[in-house]
């Protein structure tokens, strides 16, 4: 049987940001989910991968992506 990996990112903020990291995922493969409430947006993303390191990389390559939409929103 092989191995699988998973590792879940959620984040919860402004809708906009959100939709821009969803995207962001998206383009990176992934199958992002965004469900808002109230005024706050939860954007999840899971990664599955049968490579540790494999799912690391791509976690790492997701959460640099993320960081970099934060910092350009704020600006």
């Amino acid at each position: 049987m092989a191995e699988m990996h998973t590792t879940t990112v959620q984040w919860s903020g402004e809708k906009v940001l959100a939709e821009a990291m969803a995207a962001v995922a998206a383009d990176q493969g992934h199958a992002p989910s965004v469900k808002q409430e109230n005024q706050v947006a939860t954007l999840t993303v899971e990664v599955v991968e049968g490579d540790l390191q494999t799912l690391r990389d791509r976690v790492d390559a997701l959460l640099v992506a993320f960081s970099t939409l934060e910092e350009e929103h704020s600006e």
